[in-house]
């Protein structure tokens, strides 16, 4: 007689319907007990009557499932993935094989074979500090989080660079990516004009306390251009209190550089043509509905001119000569009526790009660039310390070398 394997669920049955067939309990009672129905029962009867209690055992434990994917199969997918999309993570590698190839598969089973084949390694949970989640903003459009993220973007193809990232609070959009060599003001203030343009300005934006965003004596330019365009700024005390736009960083360096390296984009000005179209795909797939679908984006006053919002302006005082210093040069403004009155006075000095405004009350002055201030070179260590050596007084005892005349 052969070995017989069933589950304790088998082994339950089999005790009730035996009882049923000796007749010391109904077929009613055996199917309350056993959640089951009476026609269910009297199969099981008929079962154990011509097979014994190996007629209650499941007849597929121990063969393969008719869905099983076959080798073949399984040998196809190995090949490609690791001979095309070896780093892949599991997600990644089911959405390029459907998109690319053809061949639907689910996530868990892409997951098995790459663990099998040793392209993956299963991570283990890690105990990390728990930080008080925040819930999300109701509308789109209340609060935007922005960041920028240092990373070799393209790989070996090109060099390192940043990626502003601008992400909304309720529905995890990307709402402005953008490709830039530095995190600076000027490449916050484009982000920003995109930004708007697109689709209005938000309530409120959330930056770490990075100092383009928290001036150390007063405040930054773009806290300024914030304020004149009726945004709201907030800094982090941590990266963990922005999480939104930290974890988009982390999918944008394991997607968007595979993605770019599949598309042969090597360079920035690519790399930002690719961005409008990698954005509708990643928000199709990731973003979330908002709790309330009013848009809370504000559309732009037609008297608010962007050109000379999102610049950078400084305050700078009128000497007597009617010239005022900036970034290394001397305006000379021009002589008008009433001009001796702004002796002593500030100006506005807007620099909007290659173009730089001087502003009095509002009106726009004419000047001329009188002369570059000369620029301080800086001695490195090396040719310093040569050239106070020479300048140094001889000792006595290179005097006496020299031949020179020493008097005691």
């Amino acid at each position: 007689m052969g070995i017989v394997k069933m589950s304790e669920r088998e082994l339950t049955r089999g005790e009730w319907i035996a009882r049923v067939v000796a007749g010391a309990c109904s077929q009613k009672r055996a199917a309350e007990r056993l959640g089951l129905s009476v026609r269910q029962i009297k199969r099981l009867c008929r079962k154990y009557r011509d097979n014994g209690v190996l007629g209650i055992a499941h007849k597929g434990r121990g063969k393969n499932s008719n869905r099983r994917i076959s080798v073949d199969r399984r040998k196809q997918v190995s090949r490609i993935i690791s001979g095309k999309y070896p780093d892949f993570g599991p997600q990644l590698a089911k959405e390029v094989l459907e998109g690319r190839h053809g061949l639907n598969f689910s996530r868990e089973w892409v997951r098995q074979l790459m663990i099998e084949e040793g392209l993956w390694e299963p991570r283990q949970r890690k105990n990390l500090r728990v930080h008080q989640r925040r819930e999300r903003r109701s509308r789109e459009g209340e609060l935007a989080q922005i960041n920028g993220s240092y990373h070799k973007w393209f790989e070996d193809r090109g060099p390192p660079c940043c990626l502003i990232n601008m992400v909304d609070d309720a529905t995890g959009k990307l709402e402005e990516l953008r490709f830039v060599e530095h995190e600076s003001t000027q490449a916050y203030f484009d982000g920003t004009r995109s930004y708007i343009l697109r689709h209005g300005r938000p309530m409120a934006m959330y930056s770490d306390r990075h100092s383009i965003f928290n001036g150390i004596k007063n405040d930054s330019q773009f806290r300024r251009v914030l304020k004149e365009l009726g945004i709201e700024l907030i800094l982090a005390n941590s990266p963990q209190a922005k999480g939104r736009v930290e974890r988009s960083h982390g999918t944008l360096q394991d997607r968007l550089i595979k993605l770019m390296r599949l598309e042969g984009i090597s360079t920035m000005e690519d790399g930002n043509r690719f961005l409008e179209r990698y954005m509708e795909e990643h928000n199709s797939r990731f973003a979330r509905l908002p709790k309330n679908a009013e848009d809370a984006h504000v559309p732009l006053i037609p008297e608010q001119n962007l050109d000379r919002i999102l610049c950078v302006k400084e305050e700078r005082k009128v000497s007597k000569q009617l010239t005022v210093q900036y970034s290394n040069k001397t305006y000379q403004l021009n002589p008008r009526k009433g001009s001796r009155r702004m002796v002593g006075r500030s100006v506005t000095i807007c620099e909007m790009g290659d173009e730089v405004v001087v502003e009095y009350e509002e009106e726009k002055l004419n000047y001329s660039v009188y002369e570059d201030q000369p620029c301080v070179t800086i001695m490195d260590r090396k040719r310093l310390d040569s050239f106070l050596d020479r300048k140094a007084p001889l000792s006595i005892i290179q005097r006496c070398r020299k031949g020179a005349r020493v008097n005691f």
